[in-house]
């Protein structure tokens, strides 16, 4: 085509035709311009084209990734609620006098209270990778992009409740190390599992009950197990429950 109207221009200047050769040059410029508006709309059809695509296989890896990280919340849940249930039980025996609690049934309480370790360990390969490789932008969803922007901040929060609950845990265990006997604890609650025998030491954990100190560990103990569910944990639910709902509108 810009060859053509070059012949054509030249014929006009043999021709001394100079107002009709301006009317093809304006012409031939025209063309151009609109050639060139045209290869930048394509252009950036195909990059809002790469970039959907980009967001609608993003958006099926991060559900993937939240339901994976809502099916280990509700089992961290219910292993704080257990440990929590555990140590309500065990204040109902503390104080003076003979503990109601058999040496077993107190080591299989204890145990089930603070010996198993309460931790949200959640995915976020496919988040990480957004945030670091600056594509939050291809997202449409405002709401979703608030929400993964947050979310480090949001663990940051639940992570430091979770250090608190490790300190009591970690301060009543070393309690039953000063003052009870850890391998009649162990055979109590686990049977032989780890081919241990009786402690010759008798009658050697459950007088813990009769501490005041054991008695006010157990008790912020409690009282941060059910903090941790129900102010930490509840939210973080109700974040991936937002997340997972927003996605499955956006994912076409």
């Amino acid at each position: 085509m810009i060859k053509f109207f070059r012949k054509i221009r030249q014929k006009m200047l043999t021709e001394n035709k100079f107002s009709m050769y301006l009317l093809y040059a304006v012409g031939e410029v025209i063309l151009v311009v609109i050639g060139i508006l045209i290869a930048l709309q394509i252009n950036n059809a195909n990059e809002l084209n790469k970039q959907n695509k980009q967001e609608q296989n993003y958006l099926i890896a991060l559900k993937d990734e939240f339901n994976y990280n809502q099916s280990m919340l509700e089992k961290v849940i219910r292993k704080n609620t257990r440990c929590a249930d555990a140590s309500f039980e065990l204040l109902k025996h503390t104080g003076p006098g003979e503990p109601q609690l058999s040496e077993i049934e107190f080591s299989k309480l204890l145990m089930g209270a603070v010996f198993s370790e309460v931790k949200y360990l959640p995915s976020s390969g496919v988040l990480e990778e957004i945030i670091s490789s600056g594509k939050l932008d291809i997202f449409q969803n405002k709401e979703l992009i608030n929400h993964m922007s947050s979310w480090s901040g949001v663990m940051e929060k639940v992570r430091f409740q979770e250090t608190e609950l490790t300190k009591f845990r970690i301060a009543l265990i070393d309690l039953s190390l000063e003052s009870g006997n850890s391998r009649q604890l162990v055979i109590d609650s686990r049977g032989n599992l780890f081919g241990l025998t009786n402690s010759k030491f008798k009658n050697v954990n459950r007088h813990l009950l009769n501490s005041v100190k054991f008695e006010n560990a157990m008790t912020v103990f409690l009282i941060s197990s059910r903090i941790t569910n129900q102010n930490y944990y509840s939210d973080l639910e109700e974040k991936i429950k937002a997340i997972l709902l927003i996605i499955e509108t956006e994912i076409k």
